[in-house]
């Protein structure tokens, strides 16, 4: 009697046939998986060969830094304590030109400052000049006045002033040329000192000291008197005019 086969799906139920297939596959598995490790070694030890090579190369070239180079642009992987020994502190050369570029801008902005402040100075100069002739001026005109032209000189005074200071001035000139006309009594100032007070770029206040000498009609010698003064100067008109004027003791 020929043998009887069993069907498929006994084969697939019997226990001893699965187990000799699954350790076949297996066996097959771990073939694949030591052959890819042998290659993977191999390709491991031939690179390790090549990079101890160049390293010996670089030891006997002076630059020592040509190949290893070259080998990082084909692709060649460096570790990293080839990487910390390429890296380098600045240079002296580099230190110097660093610190001279930091000395020249030090001294470029000593410089600009230095020049704003000469120019600052010299403009605040001029304007206390400028003031204190002004006052000067303004004083002797004010205190010189020539009975026969006593009208004259009261209006280039007046010329002089600004503000309420000149509206005062012109509601009483009137009455002082009459009585000038009247006495027939001379004045001349002349300025001893002018200092600036206090200042902007257009008013003052300047401290005047000044000396007054009357001449009285058959008076042979002239009386004198010092006066000091405070007078405020204000910018009108792109000149400068006399706002208030004080006498003090």
């Amino acid at each position: 009697m020929p043998p009887r086969e069993l069907p498929a799906k006994a084969l697939d139920d019997n226990p001893r046939v699965g187990v000799h297939s699954a350790q076949t596959s297996t066996s097959v598995a771990e073939a694949d998986e030591l052959a890819q490790a042998e290659a993977r070694a191999e390709a491991a030890r031939a690179r390790a060969i090549r990079l101890r090579q160049q390293a010996e190369a670089a030891s006997s070239d002076p630059d020592g830094e040509r190949d290893v180079s070259v080998a990082f642009a084909e692709g060649e992987a460096e570790s990293a304590p080839s990487r910390r020994r390429r890296l380098r502190l600045p240079g002296r050369k580099a230190m110097a030109a660093a610190a001279a570029v930091v000395v020249i801008c030090a001294s470029l902005a000593a410089s600009g400052y230095l020049v704003r402040h000469h120019r600052n100075v010299a403009q605040q100069r001029q304007r206390t000049a400028e003031f204190a002739t002004a006052a000067r001026k303004a004083v002797v005109m004010m205190m010189s006045i020539d009975p026969s032209k006593a009208r004259d000189d009261m209006q280039r005074f007046a010329d002089d002033t600004t503000g309420l200071f000149k509206a005062g001035f012109l509601l009483g000139a009137e009455e002082a040329v009459k009585a000038i006309e009247q006495s027939k009594v001379s004045s001349k100032g002349t300025v001893q000192a002018a200092a600036v007070d206090s200042m902007t770029e257009d008013s003052a206040v300047v401290l005047v000291a000044a000396k007054s000498e009357f001449t009285k009609p058959g008076q042979a010698k002239p009386e004198s008197r010092s006066l000091r003064l405070v007078v405020s100067l204000k910018r009108d008109s792109g000149q400068l005019r006399v706002s208030r004027v004080e006498f003090v003791p």
